[in-house]
């Protein structure tokens, strides 16, 4: 196993001690490309690490694990197991051997597969708080993976003593009911519209006289990427100046890169990856697209509203992010979509839209990052008295 820091755990409450609580977060990579890394980061930027500090235990390194030294900086610490699929009997031996040395009165676990073997090795090494907390409302996007999970789930089922969810659709598939929500929040300062950012960026890309859709979230089968860019292909039909900007990393993205080869879009299909400058990219689009299969939440979805952009977003995506200019339409109709973007395209003015989702009500619903970080760190400190 790769120790990136060591780690020196108070053996006594750290609030007795004055020391902050050492939460370990589980979850897939400390990625951006990771949507649950970029949850959990931004609750890291935000809380007060004098009283609540976050450790990480990851497993699934991805491109783009630019967080690392960012987490060590707020004082936290970044702990990577091998990977399980490819060396099992390393994975199960340094797994034991993580849980005896570091040890955690509270662990926070994002993933599902693998708490079948988590949760038995924290509760035998001490911990006493073990939160299960889903950011979907699908097991699982194959039925087969869905299968496999619930089982696991279920198997560890008496150990959890804390359940969270990030939406009420997500707790209802997981737990059906006695499940706390806690509500992914952004800054919504950082993402409101500038008209001169806007330009700035346009300029940078080469997209100022463009009709440009953008979408942005990992490259994984949930995301539906080949039906966007098929309402890409509708589009481009309807308006040649049309330009696609996908935002994100993943297994799939060779195959979407292919897919627009094929289909002739390749120059009019722009790849961008891994950024750091998502909010200002939103300020580039003209429309946002977002036909997901399924969504336990949809973070991007809040960010772009909050950005004043008009929304294509599937009828899959929950109710708590459906604040304004949204449009919802079901999937597998590609030409319905096209139509929808182009209608936009000449009907919509775009405002402030920072001001508008305020003005719905966004810091009540929970997705303002300063009310999600206290809910958080008020659940934390009480665990621990």
């Amino acid at each position: 196993m790769e120790q990136k820091n060591d780690v020196v755990l108070p053996k006594k409450s750290a609030i007795n001690s004055k020391q902050p609580v050492r939460i370990l977060q589980i979850c897939d990579s400390v990625s951006r490309g990771s949507g649950v890394a970029h949850v959990i980061f931004n609750w890291h930027t935000q809380i007060d690490t004098t009283k609540v500090q976050f450790d990480y235990l990851t497993f699934f390194p991805l491109s783009g694990n630019d967080l690392d030294e960012k987490i060590v900086k707020l004082g936290g610490k970044v702990y990577e197991l091998p990977h399980p699929f490819r060396s099992p009997v390393k994975f199960l031996r340094e797994s034991y051997r993580f849980f005896k040395t570091h040890r955690y009165q509270t662990i926070h676990s994002h993933i599902t597969h693998l708490n079948f073997l988590f949760y038995p090795l924290a509760k035998m090494f001490g911990a006493k708080n073990i939160i299960q907390h889903t950011h979907t409302a699908k097991w699982g996007i194959t039925r087969k993976s869905a299968v496999r999970n619930c089982l696991l789930v279920h198997a560890v089922w008496p150990l959890i003593t804390h359940k969270l969810a990030c939406s009420a659709v997500a707790g209802e598939a997981f737990y059906g009911k006695n499940f706390r929500i806690v509500k992914n929040g952004i800054n919504t300062e950082k993402f409101a519209y500038n008209p001169q950012v806007r330009a700035q960026k346009r300029q940078s890309l080469g997209l100022e006289n463009a009709f440009v859709l953008g979408h942005v979230g990992r490259f994984s089968p949930e995301k539906n990427h080949q039906f966007l860019l098929d309402v890409f292909a509708e589009v481009a039909i309807k308006d040649p100046t049309a330009r696609l900007v996908l935002v994100g990393t993943g297994p799939l993205e060779q195959k979407i890169k292919d897919s627009a080869l094929q289909k002739g879009l390749q120059d009019k299909v722009i790849f961008l990856g891994v950024r750091k400058d998502v909010n200002e990219l939103y300020q580039a689009f003209d429309v946002f697209i977002f036909p997901s299969l399924q969504e336990g939440f949809g973070l991007v979805a809040i960010e772009a509203q909050t950005a004043g952009l008009p929304c294509v977003f599937a009828d899959t995506l929950p109710k708590e992010v459906l604040v304004c200019n949204f449009n919802t339409l079901p999937l597998h109709n590609a030409p319905l979509w096209a139509d929808k973007i182009i209608d936009l395209k000449k009907n919509f003015n775009r405002c402030n839209g920072e001001q508008a989702v305020r003005a719905a009500g966004l810091c009540e619903k929970g997705f303002d990052i300063r009310q999600t970080v206290k809910q958080i760190q008020d659940f934390y400190l009480e665990l621990e008295k």
